[in-house]
């Protein structure tokens, strides 16, 4: 059904593109911010002047809820739990008496964990450390729950979703690839939204973008760092003063590298205030005005472990509870937390160093993070039991699956027609079929392994 929604999109004009996108924001938005979203935005409303002691009151509360919805509707929480006295969890602290949740049970359990599978959407997940596909469902209260959080605090860099104009560099698939007008853009004008195509955000390409942001003149920003880099980089070049100043630019999902930092906060004129709003039922993290990473008390919890890998539990993971989930060691706790200089309650966190920048190299856009090429497990959930992406010279990439039962050859077409339009025609696809994919000696297995010689890649 949704191949054949992306046929009927494909096809249309770009000014029917842009209605039905408006159409597709409509229903979404009657789903994503109804009654628990605005209620929950009040409450964080209320919350914003709680004191230290009145924020760990709350998210006791919250995890107490959490458990005790789990245990009621998760045959493997119920089975899991077995034995602990549950009532005795009454601090953050007492979370220890439950066990760990790691990445290889969430995976072989995945099914006895969900609580209401009817009542749920489906995100997707790959772990670049086992590349298999989960599908993890959130309820409607997760997710407007979710988005309440970041919005109210997007709010408080003066960014009011819904109501102000944003422009969006998403990694979506917005533009056809038969397409001949140099149009790289679309709007969902239900939510006042521009929505630019980062596939384009090349120099080839920059003067366009930058002309159609003079022309929109967005409220705020928000989307990959990277392309917004590219980007900022022609504004830079071409010593371009902007017409319009956007409150703030919020960067998602990829790294932001200092250099991406200066380069876009020179060219717009405005901060930017980096985030991390995960999938995979991280609680909320978001950059403060001093410039550092904190870590919402009303969105979760995180622990860290004995061998230093980081322990999360989030509030907003009702349709797949994450408990104690053992999320890796991306992240780091300070061991004693001393009161920010911004004045937040939220403890104060860092990246680690030993966060890999995971991406693969295109002839004709230079890298692209493996945001780009995620689509593929979206599309195929059930029907990938595992992948692996390897590159061992910029002309080609080798794709290895472990399919499905139900796996067909009209699924590699699919797979092929997305590397293209990803990475462009003038490489070559090489996509293998395999009962198990072979593991490289002495090595971890990665999702993506880049063998491209260090003097060829783009930073």
């Amino acid at each position: 059904m949704r191949n054949l929604q992306r046929r009927v999109y494909e096809n249309a004009p770009i000014f029917l593109q842009n209605i039905l996108l408006s159409l597709d924001g409509y229903k979404k938005t009657k789903n994503l911010y109804g009654n628990k979203y605005y209620s929950h935005l009040i409450e964080l409303e209320n919350k914003q002047h709680f004191n230290a002691e009145e924020a760990k009151q709350y998210q006791v509360k919250e995890l107490r809820r959490l458990i005790q919805y789990a245990v009621e509707k998760s045959s493997f929480y119920k089975e899991f739990y077995k034995g602990v006295d549950l009532s005795q969890i009454q601090t953050v602290e007492d979370l220890k008496k439950l066990p760990v949740l790691t990445k290889e049970m969430l995976k072989n359990n995945i099914d006895s964990i969900y609580t209401d599978p009817k009542n749920s959407v489906v995100r997707t997940w790959t772990s670049h450390k086992t590349g298999t596909p989960l599908k993890l469902l959130f309820t409607k209260e997760d997710i407007q729950k979710k988005l309440a959080i970041r919005d109210f605090y997007r709010k408080q860099h003066g960014a009011v979703n819904l109501e102000m104009k944003r422009a969006s560099f998403s990694s979506r698939w917005l533009i056809p690839m038969q397409q001949q007008k140099r149009l790289f853009w679309r709007d969902n004008l239900y939510v006042k939204q521009r929505l630019y195509s980062t596939h384009f955000c090349t120099e080839q390409y920059a003067a366009l973008f930058v002309s159609d942001l003079e022309d929109y003149k967005p409220d705020f920003i928000d989307g990959l760092p990277s392309a917004l880099f590219e980007i900022a980089k022609y504004i830079n070049k071409h010593k371009i003063i902007l017409s319009f100043k956007p409150v703030a630019i919020f960067t998602v999902y990829e790294k932001l590298h200092p250099h991406y930092r200066n380069e876009i906060e020179e060219a717009f004129g405005c901060p930017i205030r980096d985030q991390y709003f995960s999938s995979e039922g991280m609680p909320f993290i978001s950059e403060c005005v001093r410039g550092k990473l904190h870590y919402n008390l009303f969105s979760g919890v995180l622990e860290i472990s004995k061998e230093g890998d980081i322990i999360v539990t989030c509030f907003s993971t009702q349709g797949t509870p994450l408990i104690r989930f053992n999320a890796g060691d991306e992240i780091e706790l300070p061991k004693t937390q001393s009161k920010c200089e911004c004045g937040s309650i939220h403890p104060v966190i860092k990246y680690t160093n030993n966060i890999r920048a995971e991406y693969l190299h295109s002839k004709s856009k230079g890298k692209l993070t493996s945001i780009y090429f995620s689509r593929i497990w979206n599309m195929f959930p059930d029907s990938i039991k595992k992948i692996q992406f390897i590159q061992n010279s910029l002309d080609s990439i080798d794709i290895f699956i472990e399919g499905a039962e139900n796996y067909t050859n009209s699924i590699t077409e699919l797979i092929h027609e997305t590397m293209e339009y990803t990475f462009g025609k003038d490489m070559t696809f090489n996509i293998r079929i395999v009962e198990e994919i072979p593991s490289i000696a002495e090595k971890e297995f990665s999702l993506v392994v880049n063998n491209v010689s260090s003097e060829n890649k783009c930073l």
